[in-house]
Parts: C-alpha cells; sequence; structure tokens
C-alpha cells in the first residue's frame, strides 16, 4: 500500500509543477491593445451558409466569442480580455481549446472580392487569416 501512495504523491507534484508553469507561461501574454488596435472590430468566419463563428474584440481589449447554427446563436462565451503572444491571438489568459489562434495575416483591406462561396470577403472590407481560416470584418 506504501507504493500505491508514493506513486500518487509524485504524480500529483508532477501535476501541481506542470500546473504552475502553464500559469507562469499564460500571465506572460501581453494585452492585445498594447501590441496593437487592427484586430479591433467583429470577425465573422462562416463554415457554411447558416453556420458561422464570431470574434469580437472591443475597443478596450476585451470580448467574446459567439458560435451560430442555423443562424441562431447556439453557443457564447463571457466577456474576457484578448491577448497577444507572438502571433497568437488569445482569448483570456488561459485560453483553452479553440480560444487561441495563430495570426497568419493580420487585418489587411481588400479591393477585390475573395472566396466566391458562402464565406466570400467582399470588396471594399477588411479580412484577416488566423488558423488558415479567413474572418471577414464587419
Amino acid at each position: 500500500m506504501q507504493i500505491g501512495t508514493i506513486s500518487y504523491l509524485r504524480i500529483m507534484k508532477k501535476l501541481a509543477a506542470l500546473v504552475i508553469g502553464f500559469l507562469l507561461v499564460g500571465c506572460s501574454k501581453t494585452p492585445l491593445l498594447e501590441s496593437t488596435d487592427a484586430l479591433e472590430g467583429i470577425w465573422i468566419h462562416h463554415t457554411s451558409e447558416v453556420n458561422y463563428h464570431k470574434i469580437i474584440i472591443n475597443a478596450d481589449g476585451t470580448g467574446a466569442m459567439e458560435w451560430f447554427v442555423d443562424n441562431k446563436k447556439s453557443r457564447a462565451t463571457k466577456v474576457r480580455d484578448w491577448y497577444l503572444d507572438d502571433n497568437f491571438l488569445s482569448f483570456g489568459k488561459a485560453a483553452f481549446n479553440g480560444e487561441s489562434y495563430m495570426i497568419d495575416k493580420y487585418p489587411t483591406f481588400t479591393w477585390e472580392e475573395l472566396i466566391k462561396y458562402y464565406d466570400t470577403i467582399p470588396a471594399a472590407s477588411y479580412y484577416m487569416i488566423l488558423d488558415d481560416y479567413y474572418y471577414v470584418g464587419q
């Protein structure tokens, strides 16, 4: 029985060290507005004509995310701060699954229509690319 207790304690120590390390790394992120204000706005990525994901970045660096199915909001997050760390946009200091994005292309103005499908980016609009997905500014 003693061997099981020792193994359990070792696992708990390693887990505690991992959590502390995660918090230290997570806390080193820069608030978005200290880096750039170019990402401010509402950004939408369509996965079909009626399904899409919305990223909201407010002027004060806070924001939220919303998911729509059949053009109806299916879920949404609470308002949190956005952070930027080496081209990674993170929703909160400890971004969870689906809450961190690699910025492949910062917001850019387009003179011509891009992607002629359900996720069309109209001419004379802004778009950005996160994790290889196009998001159009609203």
